[in-house]
C-alpha cells in the first residue's frame, strides 16, 4: 500500500480534496492498484515554520 505525504503551507484547505483525488488517481493508474489502497496524508505547515532562500517564508511574503 503506497503512502504519500504532502506538506503544504496553511491556507490551502479548499484544494485538499482535489489534490488528494488527483494523487490517488495517479497512484492507482500508474501503480496498477485499487484506489482504496492509496493513502494520502496532508500536513499543513505554518508559514512561520518554513523558509525560502534563507528567510522565513512569512517574512519573504511581506516584502513582495
Amino acid at each position: 500500500m503506497p503512502v504519500v505525504y504532502i506538506q503544504m503551507f496553511d491556507g490551502r484547505d479548499e484544494t485538499k480534496l482535489a489534490i488528494a483525488k488527483a494523487v490517488t488517481d495517479a497512484i492507482a493508474q500508474h501503480g496498477n492498484i485499487n484506489h482504496q489502497y492509496a493513502h494520502i496524508i496532508l500536513n499543513h505547515v505554518s508559514m512561520e515554520n518554513g523558509a525560502i532562500s534563507g528567510e522565513i517564508f512569512s517574512e519573504t511574503l511581506k516584502k513582495s
